[in-house]
């Protein structure tokens, strides 16, 4: 018997919805068993890091409160140090147990070196006493940097001047209290003084904040979490590692395989499982039975600063999975079901009315095609037409959203192509625009226009140090203080970087001068960010309309190049532009550029000052000094071309110039016959910050043969804070060739007594703005003898330079300064010239 159409159609639709079905829902199953399985492992992520951060905000609260006890215990230090008598023969035990009950500390122990070891000699606790620090590691090490009056240099602990608290620990003396020491010694006495707490404000934080208690609460609200443990990567798997020192022995903190957390689930494949999330430092996951019941195991390492990292482990009945799998397929086949039914019907029917809908949705569709996203189609079939009915509204719909998100689209894309996009103000295009209008205006009506072109000084420096996130902050801040500033028909511009430009209308030069001091004082003031003052100074070019230029662009650029004349001025003031500030940049420029050719074309040349001898009257040294012979310009001085190389970078090779010329000559004049003279060259802050810079001098002196005891660096004051640690770890590194260290232009700096002690230098340079005045006032009077009383006491060598007259020679000989330098003696000369000085045995003889 023939079947109709009808239910051929009906038959063929139900066996194939049936079998889509049946591979839908067995697709279904197993992709929802890996969903359950990544979302378990998300879920178990996700945990792990919420209970990692639990533990470093633990860890950060603990390391507060622990520098809180170590400034307590430096405190403790110096009452301590008032109260004892600086011999330790002179303490007792029992003095020691009175003072730390009166300065509420737990005990105080005493240490003395001993040989090659460093003990507790006094001590309120009895089981400090007698007690050996040699096997202590880095305790022991800061210990002996202590006793030599050094600043402490191990990583651990918290360090301060003469002073070191070394971390919370267990207690060698007795392994089941928690300590936290503190050590101190100026050199006053002949002891450490080393009070110490049992800490329990520490422990306090941990139980409130640490992952126990996080762990109770996870627990608590998360049944199908069987165990949480925090597994010590290092540790986990191997055999204890016990410390023993004095006699105690003891399993460390760190060296603990379970940190924290129940291990009661154990699986044989634990330990490579840790290893392998340690190793890889990626989440590993494992399905097991263990003790009968399937569970799935989820390992997750986490890094944090404070502490050494360590694996989260993370145990779930699952149960819970196969549980939702259950109900998933249970509801998989009644929904089959019923729709197999439901298709039934559908399919029989559909040959009847597919041509209907079919109609009706064609129409829709053409008036959605036709522009009218509002049109609907009436839903009232369940079947697929009923469907694509749905997605035909679905689409007319998005259409219409999208429409719409196109237009909020365009609005947003105008307001980023007019407005700084971080501190809203207008950007160059709508201020250039807007200023166009406004000096039409002012040229109809005869009025005034000034910009105010705007550079942060050293904003660089607050990037470098802070970070950009603080820098942005600067500028939306900055912004802000800007706008205050400005009236309702005045406007303002970020233009990029740290540059901002100001329009104002209908001022006056003298008004326009208050303005830029307000804006200037203004932007001098510190902001504040999280608790740290941070502040920088502007530079502000200004340039009128008409007087300086009818066009936007003429003006603005005027106003730039004010800028950089109020930046050459020292920084932190304001200038007009005049026209000769145009030819300055040009020549600028032309000098630029006419550098980094001037090696090429030998066109630099160097000159000798001599230095002399005050005993003597002996050439002792020279001083080689850079000059620049331009084809074109003639002979141009450093203090022109020096910073602009400074500012390129072009230093670097002229510096290294200078070295193996001043090198080669020094040595050519030994061949040649004349006394054997030291060479004083001037490194820049860019040679100094090369890391190669140690490499390049050996080698310039190796292809000079030149010694190195004759060659003298000379920096400044400002070059040896940069860094201090760096620039210090640099001419030790010089200082072990042989080569000698000046400080220049000393006094005219950061001067101080501690870098003095600090830096290997030789020889202290009196700046000449000292020696200048020697005659005119007291004060550098009293200033160049003390520099000179100071410098013996450290066993320095003192050259003053600038020496012009007899008087300031009398008053330097009266002083007993070692050497001088200056026109009264002799100006910078050629190789000749110097050749012809050298022939004579002593200055006097020359004169």
């Amino acid at each position: 018997m023939d079947l109709t159409l009808k239910k051929k159609l009906a038959g063929i639709f139900i066996i194939v919805v049936s079998v889509i079905m049946i591979l839908n829902n067995l697709f279904h199953f197993i992709s929802t068993r890996e969903n359950l399985q990544k979302d378990q492992e998300m879920q178990m992520d996700q945990l792990a890091k919420q209970i990692g951060i639990s533990i470093e905000q633990a860890q950060f609260g603990s390391q507060y409160v622990e520098d809180l006890i170590g400034d307590q215990l430096r405190v403790a230090s110096l009452a301590a140090q008032n109260a004892l008598n600086p011999d330790i023969d002179q303490v007792t035990n029992e003095d020691l147990k009175v003072l730390s009950e009166k300065i509420g500390v737990s005990y105080i122990t005493l240490l003395k070196q001993e040989g090659d070891d460093i003990k507790g000699v006094r001590s309120s606790d009895p089981k400090e006493r007698n007690l050996s620090t040699k096997e202590w590691g880095y305790w022991f090490d800061a210990f002996k940097e202590l006793f030599a009056t050094k600043n402490v240099t191990v990583s651990q602990g918290q360090k301060l001047p003469n002073y070191w608290s070394g971390p919370v620990n267990i207690s060698a003396s007795n392994p089941d209290h928690v300590d936290k020491w503190g050590y101190y010694y100026d050199g006053t006495t002949n002891y450490i003084i080393s009070p110490y707490m049992r800490v329990t404000e520490i422990l306090n934080v941990s139980q409130i904040l640490g992952p126990e208690s996080t762990l109770e609460k996870i627990m608590s609200n998360n049944k199908a979490i069987l165990e949480i443990t925090g597994f010590n990567p290092k540790a986990f798997g191997q055999p204890p590692v016990y410390t023993e020192v004095n006699g105690q022995k003891y399993i460390d903190l760190v060296n603990r395989d379970i940190q924290f957390g129940k291990y009661t689930f154990k699986n044989q494949t634990d330990v490579q499982t840790v290893k392998t999330a340690f190793e890889t430092g990626k989440m590993q996951n494992v399905i097991s039975v263990i003790n009968g019941k399937k569970v799935f195991k989820t390992f997750v390492p986490i890094a944090t600063p404070l502490a050494s990292p360590y694996i989260v482990g993370i145990v779930t009945d699952y149960r819970v999975i196969e549980d939702i799998l259950d109900k998933e397929i249970l509801n998989n086949i009644i929904i089959s079901l019923f729709s197999l039914l439901f298709v039934s019907i559908i399919g029989y029917l559909l040959a009847c009315y597919i041509v209907k809908p079919i109609n009706r949705i064609l129409h829709k569709v053409n008036e959605v095609a036709d522009g009218n996203f509002d049109a609907r189609i009436a839903i009232d079939r369940h079947d697929e037409l009923g469907l694509l009915s749905e997605r035909v509204n679905t689409m007319s719909m998005n259409l219409q959203i999208n429409t719409q998100e196109l237009v909020n689209k365009n609005k947003e894309i105008e307001f980023h192509a007019n407005y700084d996009f971080l501190t809203g103000l207008p950007n160059l295009r709508l201020f250039s625009e807007t200023f166009q209008n406004r000096i039409e205006s002012a040229a109809k009506h005869d009025s005034s226009i000034a910009i105010l072109f705007i550079d942060l000084d050293r904003f660089k420096w607050i990037n470098d140090t802070y970070g950009h996130s603080v820098g942005d902050y600067f500028l939306k801040e900055t912004s802000n203080r800007i706008t205050h500033t400005l009236e309702a028909n005045e406007l303002g511009s970020r233009i990029g970087g740290d540059e901002f430009i100001l329009l104002l209308l209908g001022y006056s030069q003298e008004t326009i001068a208050e303005k830029a001091e307000q804006i200037s004082t203004l932007l001098s003031q510190p902001l504040l960010y999280e608790g740290q003052e941070i502040s920088v100074t502007p530079s502000i070019g200004i340039s009128l309309f008409p007087e300086n230029g009818d066009s936007v662009e003429t003006l603005v650029k005027h106003a730039d190049i004010a800028m950089y004349r109020a930046k050459e001025q020292g920084r932190n003031n304001y200038q007009f532009y005049a026209c000769e500030m145009e030819d300055a940049i040009v020549r600028r420029a032309v000098l630029e550029n006419g550098i980094r050719k001037a090696l090429e074309r030998n066109e630099f040349i160097l000159y000798y000052q001599p230095q002399i001898d005050l005993e003597t009257k002996k050439i002792v040294g020279l001083e080689a000094l850079v000059r620049w012979i331009h084809p074109e310009h003639g002979l141009i001085s450093p203090v022109e071309f020096i910073p602009i190389a400074e500012e390129t970078g072009l230093i670097v090779p002229i510096g290294e110039w200078i070295l193996q010329t001043a090198c080669e000559q020094a040595k050519l004049w030994q061949v040649q016959g004349f006394p054997k003279l030291r060479i004083s060259v001037n490194l820049s802050a860019r040679q100094v910050q090369q890391k190669n810079l140690v490499e390049k001098i050996s080698s310039i002196l190796k292809t000079s043969e030149l010694e190195p005891e004759l060659l003298e660096l000379e920096i400044t004051e400002s070059i040896a804070m940069y860094n201090e640690e760096y620039v210090i770890n640099k001419l030790l590194s010089l200082k072990k060739i042989g080569i000698k260290i000046a400080i220049d232009d000393f006094g005219t700096g950061y001067s101080s007594l501690n870098y003095l002690n600090k830096f290997p230098i030789d020889t202290l340079k009196i700046d000449r703005s000292f020696v200048n005045q020697i005659k005119n006032t007291t004060d550098n009077q009293e200033i160049i003898t003390t520099i000179i009383v100071m410098a013996r006491n450290l066993k320095l060598k003192v050259i003053a330079e600038g020496v012009e007259t007899v008087e300031q020679l009398r008053f330097l000989e009266e002083q007993q300064c070692n050497e001088v330098q200056g026109f009264y003696f002799s100006k910078p000369l050629t190789v000749e010239g110097i050749q012809a000085l050298l022939k004579q045995p002593t200055w006097e003889e020359n004169n």
